[in-house]
């Protein structure tokens, strides 16, 4: 059998740094230190790699588009519409054209077919096929929230101040008079999912409470959202509540009046992601407003900044969602 020839990932990986910045290093160009560079040459000696001259020209070309590649189901949500027109509303201005990636099965790890400079993904984790196939490309990957599973992977991320965000929210609740809040939080798997979850049970234990909370999907139907709130309002005494995934606070409004709680008086509900209708539901209902269309952009041209001759020291940019309080939260 014939031996398998090392990759660009097998470099990498015994580099310790990267694929954007094995690349880099592997072709002598700006955006990595000194070290680095001798650290990922030696890797590439010591495994027998030989540059593919072809393949690198290939590679190399430029073709002025951008790969975007959003969560599965996630197009029916305003969030990640707003985000993917902020991606593409940049791209226009720089002169780019931007492709919207399909998902993949789960098992199918097969390379990318669209000819881009790279990719622009969101809330992504490598438990998702095109994930992975688009991290192997070897192209430069900037990720909207920290990619799960392939952190050192990606060359640059906007990411979310979620702890700081849902901190603030928990201590707007107890000021307007909450004592037992309680939380439907998105299931484990995305790095936003994990820091509202961690930031959640660590603020209740902070006070010497137990947290009331139910995991539902990261892109939940209604009657998730409806069964979640309905079993905590039946079988807990909570005076707020927090629902976090996309969606959610129609059918947890809904859930509540059916409970025969009044939302804005003695439960306080407030949404994790702002949406439009928040605004013409009764009461109107507190979330943030993440900026989806403004953190698109800000990938874009993360992105573009790191293709540059002279690419940026950091490349984590770090945003703070902004809460808009409505009557929801209002209180007594």
């Amino acid at each position: 059998m014939t031996p398998r020839k090392p990759t660009l990932h097998d470099v990498a990986a015994a580099a310790g740094v990267s694929i954007a910045a094995a690349s880099f290093a592997l072709r002598d160009k700006a955006g990595v230190s000194p070290e680095t560079r001798e650290r990922v040459l030696a890797a590439a000696r010591a495994l027998g790699y030989v540059v593919n001259a072809p393949a690198r020209s290939l590679r190399t070309a430029r073709y002025g588009a951008i790969g975007l590649y959003l969560p599965p189901g996630a197009t029916r949500l305003p969030y990640y519409t707003e985000f993917a027109f902020g991606v593409v509303d940049a791209a226009d201005r720089r002169g780019l054209s931007v492709i919207l990636l399909p998902h993949r099965e789960a098992d199918d790890d097969t390379p990318p077919t669209a000819f881009v400079d790279g990719y622009v993904v969101v809330d992504g984790t490598t438990d998702d096929a095109g994930v992975r196939a688009i991290l192997d490309t070897g192209r430069p990957v900037v990720s909207a929230e920290h990619l799960v599973g392939g952190e050192g992977r990606v060359a640059g991320s906007v990411v979310y101040d979620h702890e700081t965000a849902l901190r603030g929210l928990l201590d707007h609740l107890t000021a307007r008079g909450a004592r037992r809040i309680a939380a439907v939080l998105p299931a484990a798997g995305t790095a936003w999912s994990r820091e509202l979850t961690t930031t959640y049970e660590t603020w209740i234990a902070e006070r010497g409470g137990i947290p009331i909370s139910r995991a539902i999907g990261f892109i939940p139907t209604a009657e998730e959202v409806d069964a979640a709130v309905g079993d905590i309002l039946a079988t807990e005494r909570v005076d707020a509540l927090i629902v976090g995934p996309s969606g959610s606070a129609a059918p947890a409004l809904e859930a509540a009046h059916r409970a025969g709680r009044r939302v804005g008086t003695d439960l306080l509900l407030a949404a994790y992601v702002d949406e439009p209708m928040h605004a013409l539901l009764t009461p109107t209902v507190t979330s943030f407003d993440l900026e989806a269309r403004e953190v698109g952009e800000a990938c874009l041209e993360l992105f573009t900044a790191i293709q540059d001759a002279d690419p940026p020291t950091d490349r984590v940019q770090v945003r703070l969602p902004r809460l808009v309080v409505r009557a929801s939260t209002a209180g007594p």
